[in-house]
This record gives structure tokens, sequence and C-alpha cells, in this order.
């Protein structure tokens, strides 16, 4: 073989990967902390339980969703609720399977309902508008098995660089990184294009958790800058309970600054590259669009 031939293979393989079609599973569950606590006690109570179609309940419910990413589009498909971001017509939709409804808003839209509904949960909470944060990233040296690879630990230590009425957030995360693989460093470019267009997205946390969804949100974002991909994360958000306000209430009365609003841990897994069906990244048939009120 000769040696034109030779390097017009690697280079259309190597295009190959960056191009490649990904699929992975994903699980993020809500492991404690004081939001959490208080969320599970008011949906058990019949009468709030029942408000939204059992919303409340399904808020911080473990959930698992089959990731499907095919060029500039991905689909996050849950069994309750699926979301799919396309970076070329610039829109998110979010589908409910329970109701068998569906939503579609541009990248605009979506972050300007987005802002005004953190920014009423701001003034509610004595928190500033964007936060930016510290960051701090140690290797601990640690390892361990993972998913049949091995996984070292990095722990992120973001404080914000302002205060608000009810203390200063931190977001702690213990991320178990590994090797990169043509199928991940995919993802992680995916995530910094949609995050260049809708930072909100990234990490698919919900804005109703306030200026801890901002936290979280920041350290996703930092996970991308690290040296490997994170298959396991243990987030925590403290530093919003202090003082007087909502923050405080969901935190029991609790005057520890320290004491944690939210605790999650996700992981991903069985990551694979092949072809993706294109309905992946469709609604369903038969499911009926819902306007939503701007």
């Amino acid at each position: 073989m000769n040696l034109c031939l030779r390097i017009g293979l690697l280079a259309g393989l190597a295009a190959s990967w960056l191009l490649a079609d990904v699929s992975y599973e994903q699980t993020t569950k809500f492991t404690g902390g004081s939001l959490i606590e208080m969320t599970k006690k008011m949906a058990s109570m019949p009468m709030i339980g029942r408000m939204g179609g059992g919303a409340l309940k399904q808020a911080y419910e473990d959930q698992h969703f089959n990731i499907y990413l095919k060029g500039n589009k991905e689909a996050r498909l849950g069994p309750s609720f699926s979301t799919i971001y396309d970076l070329d017509a610039g829109t998110m939709t979010s589908i409910n399977n329970t109701k068998q409804t569906y939503s579609t808003e541009t990248f605009d839209e979506m972050r300007e309902r987005m802002e005004e509904m953190q920014k009423r949960m701001n003034r509610g909470s004595g928190q500033g508008g964007d936060i930016d944060f510290d960051v701090k990233a140690d290797k601990t040296g640690n390892t361990r098995t993972i998913n049949g690879e091995e996984a070292s630990e990095t722990v992120m230590t973001m404080t914000a660089k302002q205060a608000g009425a009810n203390g200063q957030m931190v977001v702690k995360v213990h991320a178990w990184l590994v090797p990169l693989t043509p199928a991940t460093q995919e993802l992680i470019d995916f995530q910094k294009r949609l995050a260049a267009k809708f930072t909100y997205a990234l990490g698919g946390f919900s804005p109703t958790m306030g200026a801890a969804g901002g936290g979280l949100a920041a350290a996703m974002k930092e996970l991308g800058k690290q040296d490997g991909y994170p298959v396991l994360t243990d987030m925590e958000v403290s530093g919003l309970t202090s003082g007087g306000g909502p923050m405080a209430a969901l935190g029991g009365g609790n005057s520890d600054p320290n004491a944690p609003l939210i605790q999650t841990e996700m992981q991903s897994s069985n990551f694979a590259t092949g072809p993706v069906d294109d309905a992946k990244f469709s609604v369903p048939a038969g499911y009926k669009e819902e306007k939503r009120r701007h």
C-alpha cells in the first residue's frame, strides 16, 4: 500500500470518528440535601402531591436517559420526559411522554424565559443575577474501576465570588474521569457547541432549582475542561441556607452555612459509536403540540 493511500485511509478514519454517531446511557440520582428532602415531604401531602399531575413528586426522582448524538443533534430520551436539541435549527423540543405532548422553542425564547424565571427566584432568595465562581481543581491520585475502566478522581470546589442574603454558594464535585475515546470526545465537543449557543442546556438541570441550578450548570461546564470524561460525578451545593429568606426555610432553619441544599450523583455508561436512527430525533407519531405561554 503506497504512502498516499495510507494517509488517505487514516484521514478518512479520523473523519469518521469525528462525525461518528454516539449513544450512551445516563442516570441522575438526587441523593440528599434540604431542598430534596422538603420537596419529597411536600409531594407526599395528598393535595400538593397531586398538583400538576404529580410533577412535584417526579421532580427529584431518579432520572434515566438513553442519549443519542448525530452531528448537531442530541436526543435525551427518558420514560416520562425527553429533550431534543438541534443546533442547526437553534431549537429545543421538550416531550412529555406521559401526556403525549411536545413543545418547541428557539434557544433565544428559552433563554429569555429561563432568565426571567431565574430573576424572580433570585429576587426572593437575595441572590444576584449571573454568578461567577472561583474554581479550584485537585487531582487526588485516587483511582477506581468503573464500567471496567480505571477512573481517576478530581475534586472541584467552586465558590461564588459574590454572596447573597442567604449565604455564599459553594459547589463541590467529586468527578471520576476515564481517558477520552472517539465517542466521549464527540460528546464533549457537542456540549461545547451547545453551551456556546445555550448555556442553560448544559447538564440538563432544571431552572426550578433557582441559584443552585446555576451552580450545577457551572460545574458541568467546568467538567468539560478536565482531562478525561466524567463517567461518575457526585455534586453538592451548599452555602445558601444561612441568614433569612426562602433558602433558609428550605434548610429547615439550619444556620450552618455549609449545610447541603442539593446532592446529586450522575453516572454515564455503555458508550458506543455506530449509526443512530434519525427517528430518535423526531417527536413520536400522534403526540400533540402544546404551545408555551411566554
